[in-house]
């Protein structure tokens, strides 16, 4: 999840944590919030249900209403001369058959050799209908120079796009980039039940679901209408929303217990933020983002260690990464940074929890700062929270033969084997069997070793510190003050 825009405010007294009060001045949540579900934006979306769908023109008109798929795309290309579309080039539509296609492609060739280039025709916008399960092109029912807004609903069952089922409504939309999106109008209630599950296991302790139950909705309340189209996404750049698929009986008794309440400070609801796990720490917001708040204070989180014990959690708590240099040049380029072969990582400015504030890259092309939070996205790492060596080309490493683990990693860092390790195998009587390999000496490029702890900006609540204190008895009110200094719940009411 991302801070919103958040005005400056000066670091003020702690207030005490109030019990949940009504908010007399604070307006409830709406009936419905709308989500963009497809990301960054789609070309090709297949929209059904799995009962009876209808979709609904821009101008009011039925243009279909079953239980067959339906298809929306953008930049449609086809041979105007022969009335056909050529095959998509998207992944995700590929159920022509190969003689279908070579057709396709054959008599547009033609209709090409006859008229020019000006035979093929794009339409920014067309509307389907998928005729069989093996069709990927459908029979049009609707073009345009620009994307409709055409409304999807259903009485009977789920709506779903791409296989991904969704309670509540659909629209197509245009993103804020003019991108074709799905949004997903829903109820409060059933969208937090999602978010819970999406952001945490919902197999977690009580207290730690109805905790992120509050903070998601408090981020939800700060973030309404903050797109041209809709409230917010449906990935981490808002909260992660998975649709029916993340929620169960847990997460929507944690919604509904908790129901209305929001984090507010001063009267006002906060910048609800909120990582996975702080590493043991948490960390003051303007060390990672613009601005001091005085709720988003650092505070311990020795809860985040209960995440070492999880098969799947233990890399949030302590991590490593190793990057040789020509991985590390390749992988910043990729991410619009280039000093040519990197040299050294210089750790300019660190924090009091020591997470890195500032940080300078030297290579054989210059060098070049990284301030802020950035460095976990240039090098690739889980946290901020992290120290850096250099390993110079040259060192030795032996590995036991039976740590394919370690020997697949280094493999990949290109290190190569320089000595390899046997033992003589003898039977009963003490004769000769043969040898056996037990381990290998590999001479490793020059290679960064990040070390780190935690996973996430660190700002706010710590989800595996939640899960932490709920195991440890504490009440989602006493994890909520932990986390967020000086706040009170107030119930704002609507989901």
């Amino acid at each position: 999840m991302r801070l919103g825009s958040v005005v400056l405010i000066v670091v003020a007294s702690v207030l005490t944590f109030a019990r949940p009060a009504s908010a007399t001045s604070l307006p409830a949540l709406p009936a419905t919030v709308r989500v963009n579900i497809a990301g960054l934006g789609t070309s090709y979306a297949v929209i059904a249900s799995t009962g009876t769908i209808s979709a609904i023109g821009p101008d009011g008109t039925l243009l279909y209403r079953g239980t067959g798929k339906t298809l929306a795309r953008t930049n449609v290309r086809s041979v105007a001369s022969l009335g056909v579309e050529l095959p998509s080039h998207d992944a995700a539509a590929g159920a022509l058959s190969r003689a279908d296609r070579a057709a396709l492609i054959r008599d547009a060739r033609l209709a090409i050799a006859e008229s020019g280039r000006q035979a093929i025709v794009t339409v920014p916008f067309q509307f389907s209908l998928l005729q069989s399960a093996d069709d990927d092109l459908g029979k049009s029912v609707l073009q345009a120079d620009k994307i409709q807004t055409i409304k999807f609903q259903t009485s009977d069952g789920l709506l779903t796009v791409n296989g991904r089922a969704f309670r509540g409504t659909f629209e197509l939309a245009p993103d804020d980039e003019g991108d074709m999106v799905v949004v997903n109008a829903v109820s409060p209630h059933d969208y937090l039940a999602s978010v819970v599950g999406s952001e945490e296991p919902s197999s977690w302790e009580a207290e730690a679901l109805a905790s992120q139950a509050i903070a998601a909705r408090t981020y939800l309340y700060t973030h309404l209408a903050k797109h041209k189209s809709y409230d917010l996404e449906g990935d981490t750049r808002d909260q992660e929303y998975d649709g029916v698929a993340s929620e169960d009986s847990r997460t929507r008794a944690a919604v509904e217990r908790t129901a209305g309440l929001v984090v507010t400070y001063r009267g006002a609801p906060i910048e609800a933020l909120y990582s996975a796990n702080a590493g043991g720490i948490t960390e003051d917001s303007e060390t990672v983002f613009a601005n001091a708040l005085p709720y988003l204070r650092s505070v311990p989180s020795p809860g985040d260690e209960v995440a070492k014990d999880s098969s799947w959690g233990h890399t949030s708590w302590e991590w490593t990464k190793e990057m040789s240099t020509t991985q590390l040049r390749d992988y910043l380029r990729q991410r619009g940074l280039s000093v040519g072969t990197p040299t050294a990582i210089a750790l300019t400015s660190v924090s009091s929890t020591g997470r890195v504030i500032t940080a300078t890259i030297t290579g054989s092309a210059g060098s070049q700062p990284i301030g802020k939070d950035r460095a976990r996205y240039y090098f690739g790492l889980m946290s901020s929270l992290f120290t850096v060596k250099v390993t110079p080309t040259g060192a030795n490493e032996r590995v036991d033969v039976t740590n394919t683990a370690r020997i697949s990693a280094l493999e990949l860092l290109g290190a190569r084997v320089v000595q390899t390790s046997f033992e003589i195998l003898r039977d009963g009587s003490g004769n000769e069997l043969g040898l056996r390999v037990t381990g290998y000496v590999y001479e490793l490029p020059a290679t960064f070793v990040f070390t780190g702890k935690g996973f996430g900006h660190g700002v706010g609540m710590s989800q595996w510190g939640a899960q932490g204190m709920a195991l440890g008895g504490s009440s989602y009110q006493q994890i909520l003050a932990h986390y967020y200094i000086g706040t009170a719940l107030v119930a704002v009411g609507g989901g």
